[in-house]
């Protein structure tokens, strides 16, 4: 279906005028009854009577005038909410990111987002970075800030955010405050409150347990924020981010001298993602925060 003809058949039956619609669309006075001619041909019908008084309806030319002007407001609604989705006045922007990235990021990321797209429906999924990782493989999220899980999915682009690591953490009322090192020893009858071990955080607390041969009592919990709530009762240590427990000040930390500990931070989406404006956007300020955490340590080295 032709909507060019429909749209010059439309505007002939208002203006009754061949002279009046070649103008009001900038075509030739040729091109509109050619466009006339076609459209009769197309459905087999006679579309107009002619007489002194213009151009008028025959009974099929009203028919066909009433759903091609059906036609015709669906189309321009269609064109308008495709140039609002572009422009970022409609749409939606799905958004993921496991645990530490979601507390660190994804707030001040997501404000400024709606700061500018206010009409765009944001949504964020927080869950472990294999899941993240997965539910962007299938496309039913956009983009997400995950930490490095060691392994990279092909259909997926991995951009380098900003680097964390993981140290022991604990209540300033604990036993270990004050303390600059640990020997193995002291680690024996504590407890450890890991984040749930399908995560990156958790698997890696369970193989340094395997590692150091370390029998400690260990808790399960799903989420980081409660994870940080219980380690101020001082009863517990955490093995947990260092950028989160720097932002706790009654809490402190010690670090251990191993780079294995040391897990980049990485903004992912699908490679075949199409990339709207708010999505555009979202990875402009994504990379703006990567400038300006470089910039910080570069201050702090």
């Amino acid at each position: 279906m032709n909507i060019q003809k429909l749209n010059v058949f439309i505007s002939l039956v208002e203006t009754r005028k061949m002279t009046d619609t070649a103008k009001s669309l900038g075509l030739s006075t040729p091109t509109v009854s050619f466009h006339i001619k076609s459209l009769e041909n197309d459905y087999g019908i006679k579309l107009f009577r002619t007489n002194a008084g213009g151009y008028r309806l025959t009974d099929a030319g009203e028919m066909l005038y009433h759903y091609a002007k059906q036609l015709s407001q669906t189309n321009q609604a269609l064109e308008k909410s495709v140039a609002d989705y572009k422009n970022g006045e409609k749409g939606s922007l799905k958004l993921g990111a496991s645990g530490v990235p979601a507390q660190l990021f994804m707030p001040e990321l997501i404000h400024q987002l709606a700061e500018r797209y206010p009409k765009v429906k944001v949504s964020l999924d927080v869950k472990t970075a294999p899941d993240i990782e997965r539910r962007l493989l299938l496309q039913e999220l956009d983009c997400g800030l995950i930490m490095e899980t060691g392994n990279k999915e092909q259909d997926l682009l991995y951009e380098p955010i900003t680097s964390d690591k993981i140290v022991l953490a604990f209540s300033k009322d604990h036993s270990f405050n004050g303390k600059i090192s640990l020997e193995e020893n002291d680690l024996y009858n504590q407890t450890l409150l890991v984040h749930r071990l399908s995560s990156s955080t958790g698997r890696f607390s369970q193989s340094w347990l395997q590692e150091k041969k370390l029998r400690m009592e260990m808790i399960q919990l799903d989420s980081v924020s409660t994870i940080i709530k219980m380690l101020s009762y001082g009863k517990a240590v955490a093995l947990i981010s260092k950028r989160l427990i720097e932002k706790e000040a009654h809490l402190s930390y010690i670090e251990f001298q191993n780079q294995d500990l040391e897990r980049q931070i990485h903004f992912v989406y699908h490679r075949n993602l199409w990339i709207s404006g708010p999505f555009q956007y979202f990875q402009e300020l994504v990379r703006a925060l990567k400038k300006e955490l470089a910039q910080n340590v570069n201050r702090i080295g």
